[in-house]
């Protein structure tokens, strides 16, 4: 996976993880946001009033992430993207980076949010990335739009990068260590790190019952569940995924994570075409998109699968 600018993107995960609960926290001197999300913008400041300095902490040098939103917000109105009335929850979805799971809102230093905005256009994406410098990189698209390829048959869809570098760093905290996932966002969909991940606890239940399986992830995405079972007691994984940018992210992501390389395969295939002279594996995990029908995909997993489980 490379990365769309000359910055360290992508670090090891040591490096990621050293200051990681630490880095959203206010310092003693921060500003608190006192900014209602749901208020007109220019009903509470004056516009002219935000710039990079506006609320900045003189110690830390972070902002509340309401503070960079406003920002934002301030440079779309501006440029007619939004009415002058828009409050901040018209600019689009934030996306922390390094993101771990938050009690609070965080505090944002330079270069870590990636923000999704519905309608935009290059040049005031850019203008976003030069002004505001917490922002990493600001892509175009709706949330509510899956990122990737469903299944065999559909094409692919993505979001559009239009400023900036869009890799963006997951952390998942398990019971056996952290697994850090890096992925290109606008290539690969949105998932948000928990505290307890119901899919890892799904993964959890059916490797206590085995004491070294062997396991395919079918649907693999850009690591995640995989490399979860090798760090908790797999024997093998074959990480499958008919989507390429999915794949590129799990190559990254087994070598950020230390996974050692005789302890994996990959493939780049649909379901169909995977099972061909494979050999037997104890598990099976296929995470779909929501709406995909995983019926099919079990029974043809099961040909060569003890188990298989739906997540």
């Amino acid at each position: 996976m490379k990365c769309n600018c000359e910055k360290n993107c992508i670090q090891t995960k040591k490096e990621v993880l050293d200051n990681i609960n630490q880095l959203y926290k206010p310092c003693s001197n921060c500003t608190r946001s006192k900014i209602k999300k749901s208020i007109p913008l220019r009903r509470q400041i004056k516009l002219d009033k935000i710039d990079s300095n506006y609320n900045k902490c003189p110690t830390c040098g972070k902002r509340h992430i309401d503070t960079v939103m406003a920002h934002i917000l301030k440079i779309m109105i501006n440029n007619n993207i939004v009415s002058a009335s828009s409050s901040i929850r018209k600019v689009g979805s934030p996306l922390i980076t390094p993101a771990i799971p938050l009690q609070n809102s965080p505090y944002l230093s330079e270069n870590t949010l990636v923000i999704l905005i519905p309608k935009i256009d290059e040049n005031v994406a850019q203008l976003i990335h030069e002004e505001v410098p917490e922002v990493k990189a600001v892509m175009k698209g709706d949330i509510n739009n899956t990122v990737g390829q469903l299944n065999e048959t559909t094409s692919i869809h993505q979001y559009e990068l239009l400023a900036g570098c869009d890799i963006r760093c997951d952390i998942q905290p398990t019971e056996y260590g952290d697994v850090c996932i890096y992925k290109q966002q606008s290539k690969i969909h949105i998932e948000y790190p928990k505290i307890e991940s119901p899919k890892i606890i799904d993964v959890d239940r059916v490797l206590d019952e085995y004491e070294n399986p062997t396991v395919i992830d079918a649907t693999c995405g850009p690591g995640t569940l995989g490399i979860y079972t090798l760090m908790k007691n797999a024997k093998k994984v074959l990480f499958n995924d008919i989507y390429k940018p999915a794949i590129i992210a799990t190559k990254t992501n087994l070598e950020i994570n230390e996974i050692s390389e005789d302890k994996y395969e990959i493939t780049n295939k649909d379901i169909f075409e995977l099972v061909d002279n494979l050999e037997q594996y104890d598990i099976g995990f296929i995470d779909a998109f929501p709406g995909v029908d995983t019926e099919e995909y079990k029974k043809i997993l099961e040909k060569v699968c003890d188990k298989v489980i739906i997540i």
